[in-house]
Parts: structure tokens; C-alpha cells; sequence
């Protein structure tokens, strides 16, 4: 564990540094000040949490108090898998601010995220604003700092270096492309940042996560991070904070700031996201942040596929009344989600995650979720066995009650269900080459000089062809309580019906 590099002070000793002056700390100041005094929500787009409510559970089955909202997060446990979000740092009032959420989050078992830390790194005598690992020991504390500094000069050394300074668990870059666009001083230099944040997360030596500040990661974007090494995402989509709205107020020229205005209802609303993410990344840690108000909103990221929940802004402004304040809403968050688990039936932050009570309100359908696995066949009248895939995916999905449709994008391979035994396999195998067997002088298709253009490796592969007209391009399987409803010996296989090959499935999941 990193210790701070600040000599370790008494709660009571506690003394933020001076005012500072520089452009990065005045910015900050703005920040803070607009966030506690002015309207900064999003307008004309919402979290999404309200789409969904759950279906209540007369009969859970369970006691209250064998209820366990704890979670473990980077080698820490926590009391309930709520995020104090990254805010502020840098002025002595984000200091005092960065002290009460941290005493907080100790009390409560919660994590504490830090506001960015580079004010730190050009000014290193603001780190009396974020050095609060004293006051909060044991819970898992997270450094910040825009991924877009990385295209500024900083790298890998700069980010251990803010890391170790305030004795962090993790690093978390954030995205702000839109922010950066509206604010008169932004850095917009955002070309090839993710092979720098690539090599962040390679050579860190701390796990770095990844999140946007109020406009959404989309799927795309989730799988392409955690490709690049992040080890989690925070999706932070839109209904909260919107930070197009923060920069508004900062702007004196009425027509820029009319610019930012028009961007109050941008973003993708962090249900979506959570929900998306989680299909494009089945084991993923995924953050929820964006928009979540109280512990149902919570239980219903979990339920959705978040494993923590973000709150910055109740938080800041709770921190801002005092300190009791802030305690009592990380109570009510904690016990409303306890007990919103309770009338579910769910025992765990397992049991919610997978719980089939999450419903839309109006009881419409998710659109298609689709999913493609690349295999490497070994040989012919190979049965690959690909029912755990397809499964994970139905998982992913959200989806209840619906279909799963595989799909093999080839005209010599195949997808079939049956039982997975051995003799039986090479049952099949003999069949279809009785009915189509191989061989020189049986196919047309395989007299290769009259069919000009062909490529140099064109197989003679007529028999594979004919074999795929007695099995099938696809299944279609029920899904029922969340599940792929298989008898007992079925089983979901890609069939090679020519040689060893790359081959592609596609699965297609419908439903609610």
C-alpha cells in the first residue's frame, strides 16, 4: 500500500493549504463554487433509472439482517458498494470538503474518489487538499487525473508519482472530450490517447480505471478500454452533473455560453450505459455513476450489471451542510438498498445482480442484444461444444424471457443441438459421410478449372457444402427465467464440416 508523502496528521491537525492562485486551482474554485450554488443538472435527458422499477417479493425467504451489502474492491472490503465520486481537490475549501467525505467514507465503508490531481502534480504544495488517507485508512481510495494529460507531456511517471502522493489503490483517468470542447481553456488534443492510456495501465503498477464525467462510455468504447488493460470502466452517463452546464456559467461571452447551453440534454443515460456495457463486457468491473439519487437507484445499477455505484453531487453538496449531513445520506443510501434487496428476496449483491425482478415500467421488450465468437475449428466432423458462450451471453443480456438465436456465418459449418457424448459424436460424423462422403471425381463444385477467379487455397470442399444442407446455419432456444431452457442432455454445437478453419457465431438475444 502507498503512504502519502506528507507526514501523518491528527484529524484535529488537519490544515488545508492556502488559497492558491494558479489557472488550474482558480478553475477549480469556479468548479466547486457553481456546483453548490447554481443548476448544473442535465436538461432534457435522465439517468433512466425511473424506466425501471422492481417487482416486489411478498415471501423473500430470507432475514433482514442476513442481508450482506459488502463488496471487495481492489483488495479492500466495503460496507456497500457505493462510490464517493471524484470531485475536487486543490483549494482550501475542496480540501476541507475532501476531509469530510474521507472521515465518511471511513465511518461507513465506503470508497472515496479524488477530484484531479493535476493541480497536484504542477503545484505539489496543494497536496494537503487531497492527502486524506489518514483520515479514511481502510477503504479503497482512488487518484484522478484527465486521461487527456497524457497528451500534454505526462505519462507513466507522472501518474505513479500523483498515486503514491496520496497513498491511492488506483488511478482513475477521465474522459471530458465534450467538456474540454466548451471550456474557453480546455485541452482538445485528443488523437491516439488510447494507446497512452494502454501503456498507463501496462506499467502503472496500480490499477487504473477509466470513466467519463457525465456523457456515457458506450459499448464500443467499454470493450476497447478494457482491451487496452483498464481494470474497470465507469460508465458516468448522462442525468446527473452535466458539466456542459458547469462551463456555461464560467462563460462570459453570451454566445459561447448559448454554444454550451445546447448541450445540456447530450449524453447517454447511465441505465443504458450500465446496461449496454455489461452485454459488451459479460466479466467486467463496471462503475454506475451519473444521476443516481438514493439506494433504490443503486440497487437498480447493481441489478442491471454495475458492480459499485458513483454518487458525487448529493455528496458534495450533503459535505457542504457539515458532516453529519453527509454521514446521514450514506446511511440512508446504504439501508434503503438493504432493504430494497430484502423485498426482493436478494441474500447478496450476487443475488441482485442476477435478479429477474428488475422490469421495465412499460413492460416493453429490449431491443436485440448480439453478440460474435470467432473459434478455430481442429478438424472435420468436429462438434464444438459452445453452450457456456451462447449462455453467457443470454446472462449478459438482462433478458428474462425471450429467445437466443446462434447463427454460424458459413456455408460449411454448421450449428445443431444434441447431446454431447463421445460414441454418439462419431455416430454423427459416420452419417454425414455415408450421405455425403469426400472424395476426388464426386462434385462439380470441386472441378476448381471451371470456376475462374478463384483464390490459390480454394478448397475441393463440395461434400462440406452438401453435408451443410442436412444440418442447419442456426437454433433457435426459449430463454426462461434468465436462462437457455435446454433439456437435459442438450447441448449448443458449432458442427466443422470441412477442414480446420476460423469460423464466426453470432448470437442474437430477444426479450425482457
Amino acid at each position: 500500500m502507498c503512504r502519502s508523502s506528507r507526514d501523518i496528521m491528527s484529524d484535529d491537525e488537519y490544515e488545508p493549504s492556502r488559497e492558491r492562485g494558479g489557472p488550474v486551482a482558480v478553475r477549480k474554485a469556479d468548479h466547486l463554487r457553481i456546483n453548490l450554488e447554481d443548476d448544473v443538472d442535465a436538461k432534457g435527458v435522465a439517468s433512466g433509472f425511473d424506466a425501471y422499477g422492481f417487482q416486489h417479493c411478498a415471501l423473500p425467504e430470507l432475514n433482514l439482517q442476513d442481508v450482506d451489502t459488502s463488496a471487495v474492491l481492489f483488495g479492500r472490503r466495503l460496507r456497500a458498494p457505493v462510490l464517493i465520486s471524484c470531485m475536487v481537490g486543490g483549494t482550501d475549501h475542496a480540501g476541507q470538503l475532501n476531509a469530510t467525505l474521507a472521515r465518511v467514507a471511513q465511518a461507513l465503508g465506503l470508497a472515496m474518489g479524488l477530484g484531479s490531481g493535476r493541480v497536484l502534480l504542477e503545484d505539489p504544495g496543494a497536496l494537503s487538499t487531497f492527502d486524506v488517507r489518514r483520515l479514511a485508512p481502510d477503504v479503497p481510495l482512488l487518484a484522478n487525473l484527465g486521461a487527456v494529460q497524457l497528451n500534454k507531456g505526462y505519462g507513466v511517471d507522472e501518474c505513479r508519482r500523483l498515486v503514491e502522493a496520496v497513498g491511492a489503490d488506483a488511478l482513475v483517468l477521465h474522459l471530458n472530450p465534450l467538456q474540454e470542447a466548451l471550456q474557453p481553456e480546455g485541452d482538445t488534443t485528443f488523437a491516439g490517447l488510447l494507446r497512452k492510456i494502454e501503456a498507463v495501465c501496462a506499467r502503472l503498477g496500480a490499477p487504473v480505471v477509466v470513466k467519463e464525467v457525465g456523457w456515457g462510455l458506450a459499448p464500443d468504447l467499454v470493450s476497447a478500454l478494457l482491451a487496452a488493460g483498464a481494470a474497470a470502466v465507469d460508465v458516468a452517463g448522462a442525468g446527473g452533473t452535466s458539466w456542459s452546464e458547469v462551463e456555461r456559467h464560467r462563460i462570459a461571452d453570451p454566445w459561447r455560453a448559448r454554444v454550451a447551453a445546447a448541450f445540456a440534454g447530450w449524453g447517454i443515460p447511465t441505465a443504458e450505459c450500465v446496461r449496454e456495457a455489461r452485454r459488451a463486457s459479460p466479466r467486467a468491473l463496471i462503475f454506475a455513476s451519473g444521476g443516481i439519487r438514493d439506494g433504490i437507484d443503486v440497487a437498480k445499477a447493481i441489478a442491471l450489471g454495475a458492480n459499485l455505484a458513483g454518487i458525487a453531487g448529493p455528496f458534495l453538496r450533503a459535505a457542504a451542510r457539515g458532516e453529519e449531513a453527509a454521514l446521514d445520506l450514506g446511511r440512508e443510501l446504504v439501508e434503503t438498498l438493504r432493504v430494497a434487496m430484502f423485498a426482493v428476496g436478494a441474500r447478496s449483491l450476487d443475488d441482485l445482480g442476477g435478479t429477474p425482478r428488475l422490469r421495465r415500467r412499460d413492460g416493453t421488450m429490449d431491443g436485440p442484444h448480439l453478440a460474435r465468437y470467432t473459434y478455430r475449428t481442429a478438424h472435420a466432423g468436429q462438434f464444438l461444444d459452445i453452450t457456456g458462450d451462447v449462455a453467457e451471453v443470454v446472462r449478459s443480456s438482462g433478458v428474462r424471457h425471450g429467445l437466443a438465436h446462434v447463427y454460424a456465418m458459413h456455408t460449411t459449418a454448421a450449428i445443431r443441438i444434441n447431446e454431447d457424448e463421445p460414441l454418439l459424436r462419431r455416430d454423427f460424423h459416420r452419417f454425414l459421410e455415408r450421405l455425403a462422403p469426400a472424395g476426388p471425381g464426386l462434385y462439380e463444385h470441386d472441378d476448381l478449372s471451371r470456376r475462374p477467379g478463384l483464390p490459390a487455397d480454394e478448397p475441393r470442399n463440395g461434400h462440406a457444402h452438401c453435408r451443410h444442407l442436412l444440418c442447419s446455419t442456426g437454433e433457435t432456444v426459449p430463454i426462461v427465467d434468465g436462462r437457455l431452457d435446454l433439456g437435459r442432455w442438450q447441448r449448443i454445437f458449432l458442427v466443422e464440416l470441412c477442414s480446420a478453419r476460423q469460423r464466426t457465431v453470432t448470437v442474437q438475444v430477444f426479450g425482457r
